[in-house]
């Protein structure tokens, strides 16, 4: 699967897993792209035919951010920073685990299905996840130098270190990560089996619900192309009201 455009300069770039479409990268174009998330384990060549497709080289891509530590996130991290020599940004607080100096949480819920589901993931996840170097720890609501002005908020809840970004064009583009999901045009939390404090979680989508973006796109699911801050402002409703 190639990339594919969601709007000029921005493009999706989904891996799949057991043939079904499960977690999304982003590139942002320009003389130096800019990746968003590396995605699953051993998916290093997708990312090199999706830039090829575009008439691109991996060392084209200059910067790889990190919206958290988890392996369907950063599976291939080590070996695209390789391929493309890019700048690695993460969040102080998920930077260890990013940089394999750490173990992953285990799921932090302790009902049937969170042991259940688990299990099953650390059968395909490592200890520790492949040394790479970090070159930027992003801060909550700095503006980065690529892009145009792509601005880290930090959104914790689903790890502590969890970043979304908010890019400038198109009426404002929030990249989610995994702050939230989305199914059918529908915003949702994200997967609770593996956001490790609810209320963290909670308070970070009323935070991107204050925000002014028209355009959203997630690490699952795909994107809401209009009226999307709207939709996070339903959805931190929704949670308010069922905390």
């Amino acid at each position: 699967m190639g990339a594919k455009q969601i709007l000029p300069g921005l493009y999706r770039i989904t891996l799949r897993m057991a043939g079904v479409p499960y977690v999304n990268a982003y590139l942002l174009t320009g003389e130096e792209l800019v990746l968003i998330d590396t995605g699953l384990a051993k998916r290093a060549p997708t990312f090199v035919r999706a830039l090829r497709s575009l008439g691109r080289r991996p060392f084209d891509v200059r910067h790889i951010l990190v919206t958290h530590h988890h392996y369907d996130h950063t599976g291939s991290l080590a070996k695209l920073a390789e391929a493309t020599e890019a700048r690695i940004y993460v969040h102080p607080a998920d930077a260890a685990v990013t940089r394999g100096d750490a173990a992953p949480p285990k799921p932090s819920k302790t009902t049937r299905s969170a042991r259940v589901i688990g299990g099953v993931m650390r059968r395909f996840v490592p200890e520790r996840l492949p040394h790479v170097s970090i070159g930027h720890e992003l801060q909550d609501d700095e503006e980065l130098p690529v892009a145009g002005g792509l601005r880290a908020i930090h959104t914790p809840g689903h790890t502590p270190g969890h970043v979304s970004f908010l890019w400038p064009e198109h009426g404002g583009v929030l990249i989610a990560g995994d702050a939230a999901g989305s199914m059918f045009g529908r915003v949702g939390p994200p997967l609770g089996v593996f956001t490790e404090d609810d209320a963290a979680m909670r308070r970070s989508v009323a935070k991107l619900a204050e925000l002014p973006f028209e355009v959203a796109v997630f690490g699952h699911g795909g994107p809401v192309k209009a009226g999307a801050s709207a939709k996070f402002r339903q959805l931190a409703a929704r949670l308010a009201r069922n905390a």
